[in-house]
């Protein structure tokens, strides 16, 4: 796997806060922000593997440190959280819909 480069990681620093907020949702429906929260937790864990992979080289090229590691551990586990609590509104505003045209 091809190391880091200065512009991976200068990418990484600049939307590093951005990686641990929610995802902007007004105006989107819930497909589609399911569908950015899947595909911000593939970036998040192709940035994981590209910074394990820079640390653990050989030589003193490297840009990501483990604090970055942690930061990018943080943010996989807060999007799981925000992709959960999406799912779980979802469903509950569905069955909400349903009991009340039951009813």
């Amino acid at each position: 796997m091809k190391a880091g480069t200065p512009t991976d990681y200068e990418t990484y620093h600049e939307i590093m806060d951005e990686l641990l907020s929610p995802i902007e949702s007004e105006g989107l429906d819930v497909d589609t922000l399911k569908r950015l929260y899947e595909s911000k937790l593939v970036y998040l864990e192709n940035l994981r593997v590209k910074c394990f992979m820079e640390m653990n080289r050989k030589d003193s090229n490297v840009y990501f440190t483990i604090h970055d590691y942690r930061v990018i551990l943080s943010a996989i586990d807060q999007t799981h959280g925000y992709l959960h609590d999406l799912v779980l509104t979802a469903v509950t505003c569905s069955l909400k819909k349903r009991f009340i045209s039951a009813g």
